[in-house]
C-alpha cells in the first residue's frame, strides 16, 4: 500500500503536465487560424469551390513612360486663405483663378504670387440655370449693353494689380454670346492678358471670337474634380495624361479644394519623372494654336 501511494503524487503531477500541453497546443491552433483565416467555401453545384479573391486597384496613371506638355488652372480661390501653403509645396506651374469680391481675394492674389504662380481673375459670367445667390452686378450677362458689360469688367480687373490671365467661371449662357465674348475678349488682348475658355458649354463661341480677334485662347480639356473623390480625381489625372501623350498637350481645370491640391501635387511629380512636362498657361497657350478651340 505504501509504494501505490509513493506513485499517486507522480501520477497526478504527470496528467497534469498532458493537460497542459494540450491546453498550450490548442490555443496556437486556434491563434493561427484567426491570423490565417481560411475562405468560406461556396458549393457550386456538388463540388465546393473557393470563392475567387477580388483585388480592387484603382485606375490610375500606368507606370511608363509619356510624353506631352500639360498646364493646370485651379478655380475658385478667394473664399479662404487656408490653402496657400499648398501652392508653396506644389512643384509644377499652376494658373490661379480668383473670384472677385470675395473676402480672401487679395491675400490670394499676394499668395500665388509669392508662390510663383500665375494669378487670374475668375470672370463670373452668366450661367444657363444659377443655384447660387450673387449680388446685383457681380455677374455679367447677355442682357447688358456692351458699355455695362466693359465697365464691369474693367472694374473686376482693376481689383487686381499683377493679373495675368482671365477664365470664366460659370458662363454657359454668356460664353455662347459671340456678341458678349468679343466684347470681353478685346480688352483681354488689349491689355497683354491671356484667356482661358473653361468650357462650360459646348456651344462656346470663344473660339470663333478669338479667331476673328486674331488672338490665341487656351481651352479646358479635363475638369479634375468634379466629383470630390480620390479615386475619381485620380482617373481624370489618367485622361490627361492620355490626352497629352495622344494629342501632345492637355489644359486642366480643378478647384480650390485640400484633396484636389493634394491630388495635383501627387500626379505631377509622378508625371513629371514619367517625362511629361508642365509649363505655365501663357507659355501653353503661346504653344498651342486658338484654332483648335
Amino acid at each position: 500500500m505504501a509504494q501505490q501511494n509513493n506513485k499517486s503524487p507522480f501520477v497526478f503531477i504527470l496528467v497534469w503536465v498532458v493537460l497542459a500541453f494540450v491546453c498550450i497546443q490548442g490555443y496556437f491552433f486556434i491563434q493561427k487560424g484567426k491570423e490565417h483565416p481560411v475562405p468560406p467555401k461556396v458549393m457550386d453545384g456538388k463540388k465546393p469551390v473557393q470563392p475567387p479573391i477580388k483585388i480592387i486597384k484603382p485606375k490610375l496613371l500606368p507606370d511608363e513612360k509619356g510624353s506631352g506638355k500639360l498646364t493646370i488652372v485651379i478655380d475658385d480661390w478667394g473664399y479662404n486663405k487656408t490653402h496657400c501653403k499648398n501652392l508653396q509645396a506644389i512643384k509644377a506651374p499652376l494658373g490661379v483663378a480668383i473670384l472677385p469680391e470675395l473676402p480672401y481675394s487679395s491675400d490670394i492674389l499676394r499668395c500665388s504670387i509669392s508662390a510663383g504662380k500665375e494669378p487670374m481673375l475668375h470672370l463670373p459670367l452668366e450661367p444657363r440655370t444659377n443655384r447660387d445667390k450673387y449680388p446685383g452686378g457681380y455677374i455679367i450677362t447677355t442682357e447688358m449693353s456692351q458699355k455695362e458689360a466693359k465697365k464691369i469688367f474693367l472694374k473686376m480687373l482693376g481689383e487686381f494689380q499683377g493679373i495675368v490671365g482671365v477664365n470664366n467661371h460659370m458662363g454657359s449662357k454668356a460664353t455662347d454670346d459671340l456678341t458678349l465674348m468679343t466684347t470681353i475678349l478685346s480688352e483681354v488682348k488689349r491689355r497683354g492678358l491671356f484667356f482661358v475658355d473653361s468650357v462650360t458649354s459646348e456651344e462656346s463661341v470663344c473660339g470663333q471670337a478669338a479667331a476673328a480677334l486674331k488672338m490665341r485662347i487656351g481651352r479646358r480639356d479635363v475638369f479634375l474634380d468634379n466629383r470630390n473623390e480620390r479615386l475619381a480625381i485620380e482617373k481624370q489625372f489618367a485622361v490627361a495624361a492620355r490626352i497629352a501623350k495622344k494629342e501632345g498637350h492637355a489644359l486642366v481645370i480643378g478647384h480650390d479644394r485640400a484633396l484636389t491640391l493634394q491630388i495635383i501635387k501627387e500626379q505631377t511629380e509622378k508625371m513629371s519623372a514619367q517625362g511629361y512636362e508642365f509649363i505655365t498657361v501663357k507659355d501653353y497657350i503661346k504653344a498651342y494654336d486658338y484654332s483648335r478651340n
